[in-house]
């Protein structure tokens, strides 16, 4: 049962570094180019978020141990 949970929340934090931190990084991008500060604080919070969503998957991960 382990191994299948690790097996899925490696799948699950794959997939949120890649959207939440893709998404993160254009909007940063986008707001600094255009000289949008909001735009820029939404990509901001997009790679905060991403990041909490990964660090909670290894909480949930040591649950399973």
């Amino acid at each position: 049962m382990a191994d299948l949970a690790n097996f899925l929340l490696g799948i699950a934090r794959s997939v949120i570094m890649l959207v939440g931190g893709g998404i993160g990084l254009i909007k940063i991008v986008k707001g600094h180019s255009d000289e949008d500060p909001k735009c820029f604080n939404e990509g901001l919070l997009a790679l905060v978020g991403a990041g909490a969503l990964v660090g909670a998957t290894f909480g949930i991960a040591a649950i399973f141990k």
